[in-house]
């Protein structure tokens, strides 16, 4: 059983493209979830986000958005809806003004074809490709 890896941890002080692969999960747990009703709610906001990532404080939220610039662009690259999308600011309701849409999308359009997306057809982007994608957004 040597040949077989540890199981990673994803830590605080991971790499951009490692924390945009949690994010991916979280995200997809959120809109996937097989208990999930049509009345509930249908976005997440950054101070969640953070603490479903083990952030102290809610307003570590704020620093997510490169993170969720990559996921936005590998959906857009994959001809996805942009997952990233869904998550809001706490006041506005309104993803950051840097999120990614498919063209000729409003957010909100972009919202609801996250959640009509089943997102359990496709494989987990590894942290491998969501750094090439992060490296050809610079």
């Amino acid at each position: 059983m040597d040949e077989i890896p540890q199981i990673r941890r994803y830590e605080a002080g991971d790499r951009l493209h490692v924390q945009a692969q949690r994010i991916w999960l979280i995200l997809v747990a959120f809109v996937s979830s097989p208990t999930r009703k049509s009345t509930d709610k249908k976005t997440i906001t950054y101070g969640e986000l953070a603490e479903l990532m083990g952030y102290p404080d809610k307003r570590a939220g704020h620093t997510l958005g490169r993170q969720l610039g990559i996921i936005g662009q590998y959906c857009r690259l994959n001809d996805l809806p942009t997952l990233n999308a869904i998550v809001v600011n706490q006041t506005t309701g309104a993803p950051g003004e840097d999120v990614l849409l498919r063209d000729g999308r409003t957010f909100k359009q972009e919202q609801k074809a996250v959640m009509a997306q089943d997102w359990f057809q496709f494989g987990v982007p590894t942290t491998g490709t969501l750094r090439k994608v992060w490296a050809s957004m610079a």
